[in-house]
């Protein structure tokens, strides 16, 4: 079964590219040589890093990005969701979704040398960062990341597991692995062993097919917008979308599409026989997360596509249950979400063990894109598309994170650390 060659393909195969087309290879030393060479590193490192301690955790109140309006159509635009059900609230996830948005964390040590994650959750998991998790880490030493993860998930078992609790962890996570990198003067990439490839495949999520493709995208997952709620008129409409797109990429390219938890089993079954014509890479998150035997029986009888999800799954624990149920072909944590990246480390573990990938959820922020340059069985990087209005896009805060691909490749950063400082934008 070809399209089952991401499933049954060993790590290393899985790493040079998805099925047997190769996405991540080639040599660019000479350009990455050219990058590397003359990289600030931290002026007056301590002594022995051992010796640090921490002092203050804290979260960062960054201001607004006069840009932001640039992504609007993620959450104003029409996008199958798992309200979708409900008429009062299916044009937009606007008119539903928090706007918690993200928790920025900082954590200083008694050496000047401080660092910065991000997280979910926002303010709701500032709560737990500055009143709960600050007074366990105070005192200790940063380095000691496996420890300091432990305690904070035990100490949050009570109200965490998953959601909040764990979105909270992954910023400190985040914090901690930085300052690691600085305080070595290393990328954190080296920190986890080096690279293990030149250049990060990038796709683009949006609609914007035929602008992503003149950016040098060669893979482009589509936003569907019509889920059971919109019945057979709906369904035609996706085929609609997805057949024009596959029509403006061409053949070669790959056409993802995510479902963001709006499908049901049997809308999912009848659409992958609809869209077998067109060459579908993979459909992603079709279900509510908690479906595992759900999950297992697309992943079971769907054969034309493949199977992805874990956007809104958490810690090794969730992704543990997920395999149990063979419940996809392809892992998406989100390294900001799902416990950090001490934490997706081990999930990225347990995929490789059954030769899985590991394609995380934003994977081509600042911080996914040190995990996926060390880890073989990561190939891709997810970006959201570029904007047609590039100018204002570049100047924009959301492009500090989420860094825009040349000629549809990425790579991490070689500064110290994750290579970038929340202090600019307070």
């Amino acid at each position: 079964m070809a399209a089952r060659s991401l499933a049954a393909g060993s790590t290393a195969a899985v790493a040079s590219g998805l099925g047997s087309q190769s996405v991540g290879g080639g040599s660019n030393s000479a350009f990455e040589a050219s990058r590397s060479a003359g990289s600030p590193r931290q002026p007056d490192l301590p002594p022995a890093p051992s010796d640090l301690k921490i002092t203050d955790v804290k979260v960062l109140k960054l201001r607004n990005d006069p840009e932001e309006d640039l992504w609007a159509w993620l959450s104003e635009s029409l996008v199958a969701n798992p309200m979708s059900i409900y008429p009062k609230y299916r044009e937009k996830r606007s008119s539903w979704m928090s706007d918690f948005g993200s928790v920025y964390v900082e954590i200083q040590t008694d050496k000047g040398v401080y660092g910065h994650g991000e997280g979910g959750g926002g303010d709701a998991a500032a709560i737990i960062v500055e009143k709960h998790f600050k007074r366990l880490l105070v005192g200790e030493d940063p380095f000691d990341v496996e420890r300091l993860w432990d305690i904070l998930f035990r100490a949050s078992l009570p109200y965490g597991r998953k959601g909040l609790a764990i979105m909270a962890l992954s910023g400190v996570d985040l914090a901690l692995w930085d300052i690691r990198g600085k305080a070595l003067g290393l990328p954190v990439y080296k920190l986890l062993g080096g690279k293990t490839k030149e250049k990060i495949f990038a796709y683009a999520t949006g609609n914007d097919a035929e602008w992503f493709v003149r950016q040098g995208f060669r893979a482009v997952k589509l936003a569907m917008p019509h889920g059971p709620a919109d019945g057979r008129e709906g369904m035609r409409k996706n085929v609609e979308l997805v057949r024009r797109t596959r029509e403006i990429v061409g053949p070669d390219a790959d056409v993802m599409l995510d479902c963001y938890m709006a499908w049901d089993v049997e809308y999912t079954l009848r659409m992958a026989e609809l869209l077998e014509p067109y060459k579908v890479r993979w459909i992603e998150e079709a279900l509510l997360p908690d479906d595992y035997e759900g999950f297992g029986k697309l992943n079971a009888q769907i054969h034309s596509t493949l199977i992805a999800t874990g956007e809104h799954e958490f810690t090794r624990f969730g992704f543990e249950e997920l395999l149990h149920h063979k419940g996809a072909s392809i892992l998406q944590p989100d390294i900001t979400w799902c416990g950090g990246l001490t934490e997706i480390r081990k999930i990225a573990d347990l995929a490789a063990a059954q030769g899985l990938p590991v394609i995380p959820h934003a994977g081509g922020t600042v911080w996914g894109l040190h995990f996926i340059a060390a880890t073989p069985n990561a190939p891709w990087a997810e970006t959201i598309g570029p904007s047609r209005e590039l100018e204002r896009e570049r100047k924009s805060r959301i492009r500090r994170f989420f860094p825009l691909p040349e000629k549809g490749f990425l790579w991490p950063a070689d500064d110290p650390g994750f290579g970038i400082d929340l202090r600019k934008f307070i």
